[in-house]
């Protein structure tokens, strides 16, 4: 049997892309009925030390973005990046802010893994200071998480900690309103319990 036997109007640099989806599928206990497929959204360049593309998929009621990424030329991995218990709370989250969340995780990303300067660009004025997790943990690597601005209403989904910077491991309580990302009665990194899997 194919799968996904159609067309993109998305282009996309693996060739692969529909098998990793499934693989990640399974691998991380990650559920859908939905066709995978690429969005616009990518990082880097193909053939470089670090590229990485989003794809989507998941149920009629949730949503699903992964991240295909090549890393020092290696084979591309694939990992849930942000997930979305019900669509509603991805239709809350305007397109804007949530491009620039998704640049902000691959940018550090691509830090981390390769550049590692430790620079996280504009991401510290215009996305991390309005990211909160509560601490809570699925599928080993997913942090429950919401994002709130005066002109952003807040927003629950699940991210990936790998593409979260440390500095910013910050574990509030959805009802706290202290904004400081420093707080340091809400958390720390060292206090987190997560499982974790090694990727690149």
């Amino acid at each position: 049997m194919i799968d996904v036997n159609t067309t993109s109007k998305t282009p996309t640099h693996f060739l692969r892309g529909v098998e990793l989806v499934k693989r990640g599928r399974r691998e991380f206990d990650i559920q859908s009925e939905n066709w995978p497929y690429p969005t616009t959204i990518r990082f880097g360049f193909p053939q470089d030390r670090y590229y990485a593309e989003i794809w989507h998929d998941g149920m009629d009621w949730n949503s699903n973005y992964w991240v295909i990424e090549e890393c020092h030329y290696e084979k591309p991995q694939i990992q849930p990046l942000i997930l979305f218990d019900e669509c509603s709370e991805r239709e809350k989250f305007n397109d804007y802010d949530f491009g620039n969340l998704v640049e902000a995780c691959l940018f550090f990303r691509r830090d981390a893994l390769w550049i590692m300067s430790g620079d996280l660009g504009v991401a510290t004025d215009l996305v991390w200071p309005f990211y909160c997790n509560t601490g809570e943990v699925k599928n080993e690597i997913l942090w429950k998480s919401w994002f709130e601005h005066a002109s952003q209403p807040p927003v629950n989904f699940w991210i990936n900690y790998n593409f979260v910077p440390r500095a910013y491991w910050n574990i509030r309580r959805p009802n706290e309103k202290d904004w400081n990302c420093g707080n340091k009665e809400t958390g720390h990194p060292k206090s987190l319990q997560v499982g974790g899997r090694k990727v690149f």
